[in-house]
């Protein structure tokens, strides 16, 4: 058998497990992880729309933001807010339970 290169612990292994079975966890690792994914997304979006619209010859990034300029448009960002903060409240329910 090999030895393997951390003395034969594995990954999982190196976080003590509280009383209860639960792993401690760092706050600020779901914190930064749902920022980053959060704004990897929000630039993915953009930058499709940008390619998009230079493909069909249209201001595509223009249009949205118009859209977005109106009261419709202002409560469609807070909901999407909204949701953005569900989804992180989520993770963190994930990670404490993991």
């Amino acid at each position: 058998m090999s030895q393997q290169p951390d003395g034969g612990r594995s990954r999982g292994a190196d976080r003590a497990a509280q009383p209860d079975g639960r792993n401690p966890v760092n706050p600020g690792m779901w914190v930064v992880s749902t920022v980053m994914q959060t704004l990897v997304a929000i630039v993915g979006l953009v930058v499709v729309l940008f390619a998009l619209g230079q493909a069909i010859g249209t201001d595509l990034l223009g249009m949205t933001a118009q859209a977005l300029s109106t009261q419709t448009g202002q409560w469609l960002v807070i909901a999407v807010v909204a949701f953005i903060g569900m989804g992180a409240a989520m993770r963190a329910m994930r990670f404490t339970r993991a």
